[in-house]
């Protein structure tokens, strides 16, 4: 279940990056936002049913690093529950932990965004679910490659 608060946060959280003091900035960015629960469709995958959240410094690279619009950040929650694929990671290593790249519908001016998500990582005292990016794959042949190295584990 998506956290009631998430997009009210997620505003009050872009208006500070954007326009806070530098002190403000720097102390927002060592939080984290929660989305809400992680959705059961990753559990199979190696992600415990723990919450789901987002550094605000990675949300901060999300923005302005790779221009994701805050749109499609308002509505990450039903994309996750909806995807169109699911990946296996082929940069993170399985030693570190279970880790997936989810291939979404949307798409901005660069290509198909996708999501980069890591299970069980320490946030404080708990362990949550991370998304750690959001990006455009400019790559149109990516999907193709990513099918044939066996890098797929579900598929709408």
């Amino acid at each position: 279940m998506k956290d009631p608060n998430y997009e009210l946060i997620l505003e009050t959280t872009c208006a500070t990056l954007r326009g806070g003091c530098a002190t403000e900035v720097s102390r927002i960015k060592a939080r984290a936002i929660r989305l809400g629960a992680t959705p059961e469709l990753y559990y199979p995958y190696g992600f415990p049913a723990a919450p789901l959240a987002m550094a605000v410094a990675d949300l901060d690279k999300i923005l302005f690093r790779h221009g994701v619009p805050i749109r499609f950040l308002k509505g990450i929650y039903g994309t996750l529950l909806e995807p169109k694929a699911i990946f296996r990671s082929r940069t993170r290593a399985t030693s570190i932990g279970s880790s997936a790249v989810v291939l979404t519908f949307e798409a901005n001016h660069l290509g198909p965004l996708v999501v980069a998500m890591h299970a069980a990582v320490s946030l404080g005292r708990e362990r949550v679910n991370m998304v750690k990016s959001i990006y455009a794959k400019e790559d149109r042949a990516f999907e193709s490659e990513w099918r044939q190295q066996g890098l797929l584990l579900w598929e709408r």
